[in-house]
């Protein structure tokens, strides 16, 4: 684990040099992190979408437009899609756009 030293940075952000060679920006409040990939589907995550959703269901958009909103109640009891639902919904859906400037 790193030892950063964090100092004040504009507004509400913290700023560190990383040590190698790149500036690290975070708000200076954030009490959680956000992973790279969705806890339900395992796919990771792309957009701010993701992290908006990840933010209020704890998983990426689709997956929230998908099971989260149809299902508020039972979602935030506890309830998830089963593997075999999840490996359904990720045949479905079209391949990620990914864009290669060389």
């Amino acid at each position: 684990m790193l030892n950063l030293i964090w100092e004040q940075y504009h507004q509400d952000r913290l700023i560190a040099n990383h040590p190698q060679g790149f500036l690290i920006i975070i708000p200076k409040n954030e009490a959680t992190s956000v992973p790279l990939s969705c806890p339900v589907c395992d796919i990771l995550f792309r957009s701010r979408n993701d992290e908006m959703a990840y933010q209020e269901f704890k998983c990426c958009d689709i997956c929230a437009m998908q099971w989260a909103h149809a299902r508020k109640t039972e979602w935030n009891e506890g309830w998830r899609p089963s593997p075999e639902q999840v490996l359904e919904s990720i045949k479905n859906r079209p391949p990620p756009f990914i864009i290669l400037d060389v």
